[in-house]
């Protein structure tokens, strides 16, 4: 289990990172300042990015920035990373999402609380102490609401009638002037609420609701299948600020080559070739280029080559494994998933090909482009394989026969691993990074996607469960009636489907961990971690592990947990 408590200076999340040190080791280059920038400005934002690319370190970061600075604008920091636990409610109350907009707005109120404890303000209340809002009222409500407690108690009825948008925009009015800033910034992390597409409606209109002349939120979301409602407009409610840095940017490599640097990673007796290679595998994302450097640095009994090899081939199963997740987590789109993840491959074939032709050139194609087309649940496809970090999304062009095609550049790791970028038959590191930091050309690869798949492999129909009366197969995502008997369709329950989710399938843990998970101690399933009363004593099982160090990990894999399932 030591892979779970790794030096500090490799640790990949920003949420374990210590407040000093994520000031410390970031790396204020030009693209990080841009999107500082976009978020301390006003109107609303949607810092946008993967897993990794580092939206929860912009938002703090900012969050620090602010505290420091009475210059800057007032900035209160919450983070929705608990929001799945409220996803049952949607088949047991006829109120969820009353229930949920009210935790929404309790989540903000205790944001501002903790605002008032990091300003060190005498003032510890944002009401008088007998007021029905006090901090511990409202974290009894938000904890009693993802327990799944049931909503029958007094005060929670209170406190759904008292927190309204107007209650919670006089609050941060309040707040403002008693610290005599000129405005305000929401700094609303983990707001990509996947797994409940009903709650997403209801956040982005509550997100909306809170914008005013000196209320400006920002929230952190995935590129791909974030749900902003029809009553939420991207580019006129929210300006879209992408914290992924694109392989191309000038700087990139001096970007990862800082990290290093400010992390005080021990590096020196890494191949230099190697580490550039693994800044572009990286593929933009922090967290990937620090895991792959981490795992390099653990002594094996290897050659520098079979190291690399398999440091590779493990970060490709990590990602592939995190992609495959989505499954798990969203069902009814088991086919669409599988068929993006065929359609990958095949894209990683094309391009490796076409490098390997143009090999003796001065040349590299990293670019492909596919015909646009108009289907919802081949744009779904899409949406996946960016929100996993596996596609990289550029702008459209007019290709051949002035149609339009969408063009994307897919995961440097992958074309690393198919050897796209390799001239002779061995292993030359030297050679490998030359070839990536060629110029690229000019026109990217074009097809058609019935061109890159047969039919039989592009499989975008969606799998619902069928009607438990009557076994007829469902029509649509929001039918609640059976078309065919017409009784009333059990809602199936997403969370409750993550909870059975086996240990052995959690992306990130390793082989190892796994193993001695299910050698020594009978945590099986999520619901084991999540629900258990002593997870520590159970992990204290494992060969080595004291009290501290079961503590330690106790709290790291309830984190990982819950931000797999955010």
């Amino acid at each position: 289990m030591k892979e779970l408590e790794d030096a500090k200076e490799f640790e990949e999340r920003a949420d374990f990172i210590e407040t000093d040190n994520l000031m410390n080791w970031t790396v204020q280059n030009d693209f990080f300042l841009a999107v500082q920038k976009k978020i301390l400005q006003r109107g609303a934002k949607l810092i946008v990015g993967p897993r990794g690319t580092g939206k929860t370190h912009q938002l703090k970061f900012a969050y620090k920035t602010c505290l420091k600075s009475k210059a800057k604008p007032l900035a209160i920091y919450v983070s929705f990373t608990n929001y799945y636990h409220l996803e049952p409610l949607l088949s047991k109350k006829a109120n969820a999402v009353k229930i949920f907009h009210t935790w929404v707005l309790c989540k903000i109120l205790l944001g501002c609380y903790d605002l008032l404890e990091d300003l060190d303000s005498k003032d510890t209340y944002l009401y008088e102490d007998e007021n029905i809002l006090s901090r511990k009222n409202l974290k009894k409500f938000c904890a009693d609401v993802e327990k799944g407690t049931d909503i029958i108690y007094e005060l929670h009825d209170e406190i759904i009638n008292k927190v309204t948008i107007d209650e919670v925009i006089g609050t941060i009015v309040k707040l403002t002037v008693k610290f005599d800033r000129k405005r305000t910034i929401l700094l609303l992390d983990d707001a990509a609420l996947r797994l409940t597409p009903e709650y997403l409606i209801e956040f982005f209109d509550i997100f909306g609701s809170l914008k005013t002349i000196n209320i400006a939120p920002k929230a952190s979301v995935y590129p791909g299948t974030t749900v902003y409602g029809p009553r939420f407009h991207v580019g006129h409610d929210a300006e879209k600020v992408s914290s992924w840095l694109e392989i191309d940017n000038e700087n990139y490599s001096q970007f990862m080559e800082d990290l290093i640097e400010l992390r005080s990673l021990n590096v020196e007796k890494v191949n230099k070739d190697i580490v550039e290679i693994f800044k572009y595998a990286a593929f933009g994302i922090p967290r990937h280029f620090i895991n792959l450097l981490r795992n390099y640095i653990q002594p094996q009994n290897e050659t520098y080559h079979q190291r690399f090899n398999r440091v590779i081939e493990e970060q490709a199963e990590s990602i592939k494994a995190e992609y495959l997740s989505f499954t798990k987590k969203l069902p009814q789109y088991q086919n669409i998933i599988n068929t993006g993840w065929e359609l990958h491959e095949q894209i990683v074939k094309i391009i490796t090909d076409v490098n390997k032709n143009i090999a003796t050139s001065n040349e590299k194609q990293l670019q492909f482009s596919i015909l646009k087309e108009h289907s919802l649940t081949r744009d779904r496809m899409f949406q996946f394989l960016i929100e996993a970090g596996l596609l990289y999304e550029l702008e459209e062009h007019k290709g051949s026969h002035n149609r339009r095609y969408e063009r994307y550049i897919p995961h440097l790791l992958f074309l690393v691993k198919s050897r796209a970028f390799s001239i002779s038959t061995g292993f030359n590191a030297s050679e490998i990074i030359q070839f990536i930091k060629r110029r690229g050309k000019k026109h990217s690869i074009e097809r058609e996607l019935s061109k890159i798949l047969n039919n039989d492999e592009i499989k975008l129909n969606l799998n619902l469960p069928s009607c438990q009366y009557c076994d007829a197969e469902r029509l649509t995502e929001q039918q609640k009636f059976c078309h065919n008997c017409g009784k009333e369709l059990v809602r199936q329950s997403t969370f409750d489907s993550c909870m059975k989710i086996k240990i052995n399938e959690l992306p990130f843990l390793t082989k190892l961990q796994k193993r001695r998970i299910n050698e020594y101690t009978k945590l099986r399933i999520i619901d084991d971690f999540l629900s258990s009363t002593n997870i520590a004593s159970e992990l204290r099982k494992i060969p080595q592990i004291g009290p501290k160090r079961a503590e330690q990990i106790s709290s790291k894999m309830k984190k990982m947990i819950e931000e797999f399932l955010s």
